[in-house]
């Protein structure tokens, strides 16, 4: 279903902030280790040839309460001294937190457009991103009616390909989704997205969105996200690194 076009602060509710955003960080400074570990692995291997592609992304799992926004809050908003001296904050690309009280956090256009207005902000690219999506063509797939008709072909356009064609920043970088099986009921088309040619059907949740592309993203953006444990589909796509009560899987 289309929707209307809304208001630019309409749009814009995809980027609201943690609801925990300012909370004291508990006991999970060994998961803010390990995933400094996991963004240092990247950056000894993506200038080297040959090297096996390291996996896209790191899921955070756990039941109801066991701390998952907490920790994906603390590498967006350090409250701990742990999180400031290891500086992951400075390595945010970006960051969406699917609240599952507010439907409009997890609608798949929102997200992508949040997404593409938090790329252009960021000091981590520069200017180098407004101008690979400066042209009329990306202009045309940002309307939020073209997105909302056809989230897929504007992540595709205005987010993989644009930041593909970028020279790569001096450290891997990450982006974080939270609570990423919102919205998310099941599907088989995890990793069989393509820039070339069209999606057979759009992306119905970030989640599907996400998984049908997480392989595209460039080996220096590390994709940060967290799902309830018993989300076996998410969990099978990230078949590395587990964060679980709270356990981390890559």
């Amino acid at each position: 279903m289309v929707h209307s076009c809304s208001s630019p602060e309409d749009q814009m509710r995809s980027m609201l902030p943690s609801l925990l955003r300012g909370r004291r960080f508990y006991c999970r400074e060994w998961a803010l280790e390990k995933l400094q570990r996991c963004l240092e692995a990247r950056d000894s291997t993506k200038s080297v040839e040959g090297t096996a592609r390291v996996s896209p992304g790191v899921l955070v799992t756990g039941g109801p309460g066991t701390g998952k926004t907490a920790l994906l809050t603390e590498l967006v908003w350090p409250q701990s001294e742990a999180c400031r001296a290891a500086g992951l904050a400075s390595r945010c690309l970006s960051w969406h937190y699917c609240q599952r009280e507010d439907a409009g956090s997890i609608e798949v256009w929102r997200f992508v457009l949040g997404l593409v207005e938090q790329l252009k902000e960021s000091p981590l690219l520069g200017s180098n991103y407004v101008k690979a999506i400066s042209s009329a063509a990306i202009a045309a797939v940002l309307e939020p009616l073209h997105c909302q008709r056809e989230p897929d072909d504007t992540f595709k356009r205005a987010v993989l390909e644009p930041l593909l064609s970028l020279t790569p920043p001096a450290h891997s970088v990450f982006i974080v989704v939270d609570s990423l099986d919102s919205g998310y009921c099941g599907g088989n088309g995890a990793g069989e997205g393509s820039i070339s040619g069209a999606a057979a059907t759009q992306s119905s949740s970030i989640a599907e969105l996400l998984l049908k592309y997480i392989q595209l993203l460039p080996p220096w953006i590390l994709l940060v996200c967290s799902a309830r444990r018993q989300n076996k589909a998410i969990c099978k796509i990230f078949s590395g690194t587990l964060l679980d009560d709270a356990q981390i899987t890559s």
